[in-house]
């Protein structure tokens, strides 16, 4: 099938689905030039690394144990390790490069989901385009991009959470034992699932139900993350918005946040929630550089005038 056809069909549910978890996060939406960034390292760099690092670790796995095991090997162990090492590399670079905003374990999950959308992008479309048939593209299109279509983002979110939890721990030990267990995590759910695929393919159709249950489980759990989202948000809200009232934030516009039944514009909410992010890293973490900027978010919020 055509690969630029393939292309386009599969950057749509890609995109609601990246769509889909940057609104976990209700509180501070994300750059859109990092989120850009990390979708672009997952599509490019992190699967290029990854395939050429599999082709060198299975060529002496074949000497040694067989062409049969290297390949399954390679599915279950080198593949998880690799795909989630590189991918994981782009999400160390945002906490490293731009921590201010990489404010914690939300912040973590959609920058780790948009580095595995992009390379789970790149692989699906390269899978399809290597069907011969309509039928056979659209079964493999239903199942990689429509029932497995969150699963690379899944993996690396794990990634993500490790560098958020990081973020806020407060000695280096409790950093790195974070970050060690969010890798190690998303390689382990990664490595479950090729095992749980590679079953699929051998047992029928029986599995593939378990595995469809599985995923929908998968679909319940980022709704709830969803909420997860917008509770922290009130919550944060409701912690460093307090004594901007009245000057800065009226009294009805700090309960319409508090609860959640904001009608203002989104421009308002998303200065809201960089005034309060800015004010609890400055709090928590002591990064007294936030102040000129907290001075500045308070100026634009008193345009509003809510």
């Amino acid at each position: 099938m055509p690969l630029l056809l393939s292309a386009l069909f599969t950057a749509i549910p890609t995109w609601l689905y990246a769509r889909h978890v940057r609104g976990i996060d209700r509180f501070e939406k994300e750059p859109a030039k990092y989120l850009i960034a990390a979708f672009l390292w997952g599509a490019i760099p992190a699967a290029f690394l990854a395939l050429v690092s599999q082709l060198i670790l299975t060529v002496p796995t074949e000497v040694l144990a067989g062409e049969e095991n290297a390949s399954l090997v390679t599915v279950i162990a080198y593949a998880p390790i690799t795909e989630e090492l590189f991918k994981g590399l782009a999400v160390a670079i945002i906490y490293l490069w731009r921590k201010r905003e990489f404010d914690g374990w939300i912040d973590g999950i959609v920058y780790g989901s948009t580095v595995g959308f992009g390379f789970a992008f790149v692989e699906n479309v390269l899978y399809l385009a290597q069907t011969s048939t309509l039928l056979e593209w659209l079964g493999l299109f239903f199942l990689r991009v429509i029932v497995l279509g969150y699963m690379h983002g899944f993996y690396t979110s794990f990634i993500g959470i490790g560098f958020g939890l990081a973020r806020n721990a407060h000695s280096n030990a409790r950093k790195l034992m974070f970050i060690f267990a969010g890798f190690i995590v998303a390689m382990l759910t990664h490595a479950i699932h090729n095992a749980s695929v590679t079953l699929i393919n051998t047992m029928g159709i029986g599995m593939l139900l378990g595995g469809l249950l599985n995923y929908a489980a998968l679909i319940v759990l980022m709704i709830s993350l969803r909420r997860m989202g917008l509770r922290h948000a009130r919550q944060m809200f409701k912690t460093y918005l307090v004594d901007e009232t009245p000057e800065v934030i009226s009294r009805q516009g700090y309960e319409a946040l508090v609860t959640g039944k904001a009608r203002q514009s989104s421009t308002l909410h998303q200065l809201a929630g960089e005034l309060a992010q800015r004010k609890r890293q400055m709090i928590r973490h002591g990064e007294t550089a936030q102040l000129a900027e907290i001075d500045a978010l308070r100026a634009k919020l008193r345009e509003f005038h809510v």
